[in-house]
This record gives structure tokens, sequence and C-alpha cells, in this order.
């Protein structure tokens, strides 16, 4: 059951309607303690609206080679796109490329990601370690100044539509030219391209709901504590 719906939150580009879940399971006091009980689902609010989204705590290891680390042995290229660019160059790629090692599989099956795709799990990923995603953010000159100059390195899309409708002048669009450009310098596949709204806000909502929770007393439910959390800014903490 857990599985099922950590899929149906990852096909539905990382997060869903509380409510939904509430009317697909027939019974809000069983989904609030699945979700009370379950480290890979977190509610938070979107603007008012209670949404579950999914999270991990599996990370990508950077050390090509440390057993029994915990985390993933995987080339972040092949983990984003299932191909690495570098695997054809004549310094290859030094990172292992297979998901399904024996070592990887071991890591899923203890966090319950086993049954996941690579697609699936990429989507995880992302909104759940700030080493995956893009190493650019939101360019605050584009944003705040009447432009930017010179051959700038950050994404010209406007803040606002991150976690809200906006209909300003600036871009709405991570496919425009310039943030494409840089998203395909990081090797960002196109299929994750057109989720990235949703990554960032999800991760966003994840930030505050452990800032809210740290603040806590602990007196108050966890998921009534997760509910009060608001989206209501994006801060990008990209390393």
């Amino acid at each position: 059951m857990d599985t099922e719906i950590l899929r149906h939150i990852l096909s539905s580009q990382g997060a869903v309607d509380l409510e939904e879940l509430e009317c697909n399971l027939g019974d809000a006091s069983f989904v609030a303690e699945m979700i009370d009980s379950n480290d890979n689902l977190v509610v938070c609010s979107f603007n008012g609206t209670p949404r579950v989204v999914a999270r991990c705590r599996v990370r990508l290891c950077r050390a090509k080679e440390c057993p029994g680390c915990g985390g993933l042995h995987l080339c972040k290229n092949a983990l984003l796109s299932g191909v690495c660019p570098f695997q054809q160059t004549r310094r290859g790629c030094s990172f292992s490329h297979d998901l399904n090692s024996e070592s990887n599989m071991e890591v899923l099956r203890e966090f319950g990601l086993e049954a996941l795709s690579r697609t699936e799990l990429c989507l995880l990923l992302l909104q759940s370690n700030n080493a995956l995603l893009p190493q650019v953010s939101i360019c605050h000159d584009y944003n705040n100044r009447s432009g930017c100059p010179g051959n700038c390195q950050r994404l010209h899309v406007c803040e606002r539509y991150l976690h809200r409708d906006c209909s300003c002048f600036r871009t709405h669009d991570f496919s425009a030219a310039q943030p494409l450009q840089l998203l395909q310098e990081k090797h960002i596949p196109e299929h994750l391209v057109r989720v990235l709204k949703s990554v960032y806000a999800n991760k966003e909502a994840l930030w505050l709901a452990d800032k809210e929770n740290k603040e806590s007393d602990g007196h108050e439910p966890v998921l009534l504590r997760q509910r009060s959390c608001s989206v209501n800014s994006i801060v990008f903490i990209l390393t």
C-alpha cells in the first residue's frame, strides 16, 4: 500500500492534495496515521491547500568507493537521464552506472524504494537532495531590476511563478531559450525540465516543514504541524 501511494504521488510531480488521498482511501484518520508513520511522506500547505509531498533520506555517495556508507553508488547523469555523456569521452566516468547493483538494491530495500523506476526515484531524490538540483539558481537581478547584463549563469525565470499563478512580463517557462540552455549544459533531460517548477516548490515546502518542526514545542501532532507550513516564498539552497 505505501509503495503504491508513493508511486501515485510521484506520478503527480511529487505532490498531491491531501483531500485527494483521503477521498481515494476513504478514511481521513487512516491517511493521517499513514503519513505520520511514513518517513517518505510530509504534509505541507501550498497557499492554504494541504498537499502530501514525497521525500526520502537516500543520498548519492560522491566518494565513489566506500562500502557500507548507506548511500547509492551511482553516476548522477545516469540517474537523471539513464545515460552518461562522459562514458564516451577519453577520460570516461569513474562512477557506477548500475542502479540495480547489489549494493544499490540493498540501500533501496532498506528505505522501501526498491520497486520504484529510475524516473520515479530520480524525481524523489531531486526534491529531497540539494546536490542533485541544477547548480544554478534564479537570477535576483532579473526578478528585481530592469535587467541582467552580461552572460548570466542564473535562470531567468519569474520567482512568483514557482509557487503561484503569475501573468507578469517575466519568463514563466523553464523551456525558454535562456533557462533551457543553462539546464542543458548541466545535462538536465527534457522530462525533468518539464517538472522543475514542481520540484523547486516541493523542495521549498519540505524545507519549511522541517523548519516548522524544529521550532515546534513538540506537543502539537505532527500532521497538524506540517499542515501549518505555507509555501509563500522560494529560497534556493543549491550546492
